[in-house]
């Protein structure tokens, strides 16, 4: 079983956090989960060479924003970014965010503020198909 190595989550709310990483740990599927709160650290932990392969986005955050995130992350050196997914995470995401994603190439997915297990599961699935955690892999044999 090989493992993703690296999740960003980037959300203001330590509660959220909290549970997003103890639902991705369950899953199994990558090596370190790293926070942080805001999008300036999070550009920070990027530009630092410590790259992600997922990062869960949230959109509403004090000193730099989901949005404000993209607009400086398409910014930045390739080199930077890598093979990262880029989910936008909200409570509900409005019509008018959903349209915004959909026109931003980084974002390959959006989701619901709290992550589960299948939330999880399908974003490694899809788009890590050399890569699969346990739980995935027991999850989809389950289903056949």
């Amino acid at each position: 079983m090989k493992k993703l190595k690296r999740f960003l989550l980037i959300d203001d709310s330590k509660s959220t956090n909290f549970f997003n990483k103890k639902i991705i740990e369950k899953v199994q599927c990558v090596e370190e989960v790293f926070i942080v709160e805001n999008g300036k650290q999070a550009l920070d932990h990027i530009q630092s060479e410590i790259i992600p392969e997922v990062i869960f986005l949230d959109i509403n955050m004090p000193v730099m924003n989901g949005w404000e995130f993209i607009s400086e992350y398409q910014k930045l050196d390739n080199s930077y970014k890598g093979s990262i997914i880029v989910l936008m995470l909200g409570a509900e995401l409005s019509k008018e965010d959903q349209e915004k994603a959909e026109h931003i190439l980084e974002i390959r997915e959006y989701a619901q503020k709290m992550l589960t297990k299948e939330i999880v599961c399908k974003i490694v699935m899809k788009y890590f198909e050399e890569s699969n955690s346990t739980y995935c892999t027991e999850q989809s044999k389950q289903a056949s």
